[in-house]
């Protein structure tokens, strides 16, 4: 089951609004999409300074849910964010654990492993793959993809988990990036693919990266235009890559930087916020804390969204369906997590159009 270029893998947190975002995504683009999902850790209670639950009651609801909002759709699931000596009651590894549930449900996975994970995690990745018979996915930085051993440190893994390079996916997450000068990135992902044999003969090769701010305080409002430079850089190497060399498939962390911090949102005061894909960037449009403010700030948000010559229309997705009833007043103003599903919701939506318009229907 390759991931083909004309598809696109967006990166995702498995919470709440993510998953109400691939939920309410229409069936023509969720056919084009292959969420990469990370599971996150359980909230933490930082009065006690422990998890605010056990790992088997955070993970406890996976299964059901991912069949609710994905079905046997295709999905990569990653379990790197989780402590790396995190077991079960019983003893068994969360990835083994979920990857079990999920296909006792019908679900399509593929568990996604990095090089420095550690025995208990390869172990899990192995009996999943075993399971499931859907190979594995290979996460790897840019550093480790131009370390001259890079093949056989993959063929080393791959020997280990009991798979072969035609079963492995690769993933070349960029993270964030000095997206510029252009030319040099484009030059050095260039040379770490034509120079890898794992690169050219992997079931599937996708390239990840992204521009988004890391914090929202980056962000000045009320409304801000946003480059997606993984997106322009992404189609200058792909003209660049020519016929001759394989196209990766595209993918981003949608409407969120890639690093996963925990905080204590006792001492947190988010601002309103939409985060809304448009050609070759986003808009966000920001308005004032919500805990002292109140979220009905977001009908105003909504209308400067609307009235902005980016606005792709109501039609153009779920997500600028809700955009426009909130400010009609239609639409509830939600909470942040609505205000999440609605933003990576009009992104998917809005990245698969633009791959479309690239590689064709």
């Amino acid at each position: 089951m390759p991931i083909t270029h004309t598809q696109y893998v967006p990166i995702l947190k498995w919470r709440l609004g993510e998953y109400q975002a691939l939920l309410r995504l229409p069936d023509a683009v969720k056919d084009r999409t292959v969420p990469l999902i990370e599971i996150t850790p359980p909230d933490f209670d930082f009065d006690t300074w422990t998890p605010s639950k056990s790992i088997d009651d955070h993970v406890a609801k996976f299964a059901a849910r991912f069949h609710a909002k994905w079905g046997t759709r295709l999905a990569l699931l990653d379990c790197g964010l989780l402590d790396p000596a995190e077991v079960m009651q019983g003893g068994k590894h969360p990835m083994q654990y979920l990857c079990e549930q999920a296909f006792a449900r019908g679900a399509t996975l593929i568990p996604v492993i990095r090089f420095d994970s550690n025995a208990a995690y390869r172990t899990a990745v192995r009996a999943a793959s075993a399971l499931m018979q859907t190979g594995v996915v290979l996460r790897c930085s840019l550093d480790e993809a131009l370390d001259p051993a890079f093949d056989a440190n993959v063929g080393a893994m791959l020997q280990q988990l009991g798979v072969t390079i035609a079963d492995c996916d690769v993933v070349l997450d960029l993270e964030a990036p000095a997206w510029e000068p252009q030319d040099v990135l484009i030059n050095i992902v260039t040379a770490a693919i034509q120079a890898s044999n794992t690169m050219a003969t992997a079931r599937s090769l996708v390239l990840a990266g992204t521009s988004f701010p890391t914090s929202m305080a980056e962000v000045t409002g009320p409304i801000q235009f946003w480059p997606r430079r993984e997106w322009t850089f992404f189609r200058a190497l792909s003209t660049f890559l020519g016929e001759a060399v394989r196209k990766p498939t595209f993918a981003d962390y949608a409407i969120a930087g890639h690093a996963y911090t925990r905080m204590d949102m006792r001492k947190v005061k988010p601002s309103a916020t939409i985060r809304y894909a448009c050609d070759d960037g986003w808009i966000i449009v920001k308005g004032v804390n919500v805990r002292d403010n109140g979220f009905g700030q977001y009908r105003g948000c909504s209308g400067t969204v609307t009235g902005s010559a980016h606005f792709l229309g109501s039609g153009f997705s779920p997500g600028s369906d809700y955009i426009e009833q909130c400010r009609d007043g239609i639409a509830s103003t939600g909470s942040l997590s609505t205000w999440r599903w609605v933003g990576s919701n009009h992104h998917i939506t809005k990245v698969v159009a633009d791959l479309a318009m690239m590689f064709g229907p």
